[in-house]
C-alpha cells in the first residue's frame, strides 16, 4: 500500500472487469448493448461481429507533452520532464492532458506498425500550444518514420519554419492560437507548406483577445481565398470521446468541400462512412479501443498514481495560451 513516499502512491485507482475479475483501464460504452458486444469479442465469441479494422485513410492524432516524473497533488514534484503520447480534452477552453500516458517509441511502434499500418500521423504538441514550449526532439523521433502533420500552437509566422525544421510534412496553423484572418494572409505568403485547421467548440475558437468571424463557412471560405489548398478541421469538444464525427460537422463538409481532414471523435470505424463520403483524410482519436488493444500490456495507458483519487493533472510550467 505504501510507497517510498508514504501517503503518495497508496491510491492506484485501478477497474476490475466484472466479467473477468482483470484490472485495466475504464472504458465507456453508449449502452449496455455495445458492453456485451466488445465483452463477446474478447472472448472470442463466433457469432461476434468482426472487429474494425484500422484504414489506410486513418490518421492517428498524436498528443504529445512533457509529463514531470513525479506529480504530487497537482505539483510537479520532480521538475524532470520526458514527452509522452498522452490523452487529451477540451476543458475551460484550454487542450488539457489526461491522466494515461505511453512512451513516444511505443505509440509510434504500435500505429506505425505492420497490425495497424499508419504511414501519416497528427501531433498535437500541447508544450507548444499551451506555453510555445514544443517537444521538437519527440516530434523528430516520429518524423524519422512517418509523414506527420504538426501543430505547435504557431503564434506568429517565425513559428512556421520552427515547424519545418523538424522535418515534417506539414505545418497545422490552429485558430486558437491566433488573432485573425490577416495572420493566415501572412503565412501563406511565407510557406504554401502549411494547413490551416479551424478549431471548433459550438463556433470558430480564435485566441481570448481575437473579434474575428467564428462562423465555420465564413472562415473556410476566407481561407480558400488566401490560397490555401487543404483545410482541417477539428472538434474540440469531441477529441477523445470515440463519439463518432459530428453530423452537423459533415454536413458543413459537403458544402466547403476540397481536400479536407476531419478530427475529433473519430474512430477507425468511421473512417469508411467518412471515405464515402468524400472526406479523404480522417483523423483518429487517440488511444482508441482498437490502438489500446494493440499496446502491449506492460505498456498500456498508465494513470498517474502518485495523484489522490478526485484531483487533476494540473501543469505549473506556465500560463496556457488564451482560447
Amino acid at each position: 500500500m505504501q510507497g517510498f513516499l508514504p501517503g503518495i502512491n497508496d491510491d492506484r485507482q485501478t477497474y476490475v472487469c466484472r466479467d473477468c475479475d482483470g484490472e485495466g483501464m475504464l472504458l465507456r460504452f453508449d449502452s449496455e448493448d455495445e458492453r456485451v458486444k466488445y465483452a463477446a469479442e474478447r472472448r472470442g465469441d463466433p457469432s461476434a461481429p468482426p472487429k474494425p479494422r484500422p484504414s489506410g485513410e486513418a490518421i492517428p492524432i498524436l498528443p504529445i507533452d512533457a509529463v514531470p516524473l513525479l506529480e504530487v497533488r497537482g505539483v510537479d514534484a520532480i521538475p524532470i520532464y520526458r514527452p509522452k503520447v498522452v490523452d487529451v480534452a477540451w476543458t475551460d477552453g484550454t487542450l488539457r492532458r489526461g491522466g494515461y500516458r505511453v512512451d513516444v517509441d511505443t505509440y509510434w511502434s504500435i500505429v506505425g506498425g505492420p497490425r495497424y499500418n499508419a504511414e501519416r500521423v497528427f501531433v498535437l504538441d500541447l508544450g507548444g500550444i499551451n506555453h510555445a514550449n514544443p517537444s521538437f526532439d519527440a516530434v523528430r523521433l516520429v518524423a524519422k518514420h512517418a509523414t506527420v502533420f504538426l501543430d505547435l500552437g504557431v503564434r506568429r509566422s517565425e513559428d512556421v519554419m520552427d515547424g519545418f525544421m523538424v522535418d515534417v510534412e506539414s505545418v497545422v496553423v490552429g485558430t486558437k492560437n491566433l488573432d485573425s484572418l490577416e495572420q493566415f494572409a501572412e503565412i501563406h505568403e511565407l510557406s504554401e507548406g502549411v494547413v490551416p485547421c479551424i478549431d471548433l467548440a459550438g463556433g470558430v475558437v480564435w485566441s481570448a483577445r481575437s473579434r474575428e468571424d467564428r462562423d465555420l463557412r465564413d472562415v473556410a471560405a476566407r481561407l480558400r481565398q488566401i490560397g490555401f489548398a487543404s483545410l482541417a478541421m477539428m472538434d474540440l469538444r469531441r477529441l477523445g470521446t470515440f463519439a463518432g464525427p459530428d453530423p452537423r460537422l459533415l454536413k458543413a463538409f459537403a458544402e466547403i468541400g476540397g481536400d479536407l481532414l476531419l478530427g475529433g471523435g473519430i474512430r477507425e470505424e468511421d473512417v469508411a462512412a467518412l471515405r464515402q463520403a468524400g472526406l479523404r483524410h480522417a483523423l483518429v482519436d487517440p488511444f482508441t479501443p482498437v490502438i489500446r488493444e494493440l499496446l502491449p500490456s506492460k505498456e498500456a495507458p498508465t494513470t498517474v498514481e502518485a495523484l489522490p483519487k478526485g484531483s487533476s493533472t494540473k501543469d505549473v510550467r506556465g500560463t496556457p495560451a488564451p482560447g
